[in-house]
């Protein structure tokens, strides 16, 4: 788990042989999401506005399934 610097998300997991990214909000509800490439989660890590790349580049893009818990 990489732990991420926003006021939104608390951390991310990518499962890169799956290409899934899995996001923990600080709400504690976590969302997988499917065939997402490596370098999202790559630059998602590296970002200066996390909040700002998962609207634009992943919460628009890709299907995300919440993680029952």
């Amino acid at each position: 788990m990489h732990e991420l610097k926003s006021g939104v998300l608390k951390a991310a997991d990518y499962d890169a042989v799956k290409q899934l990214l899995t996001l923990v909000f600080h709400s504690g509800t976590s969302y997988t999401y499917a065939d997402v490439p490596p370098e999202i989660f790559r630059d998602l890590t590296q970002v200066d506005s996390v909040g700002q790349f998962f609207q634009n580049s992943i919460r628009s893009h890709f299907k995300g399934v919440k993680v029952e818990e």
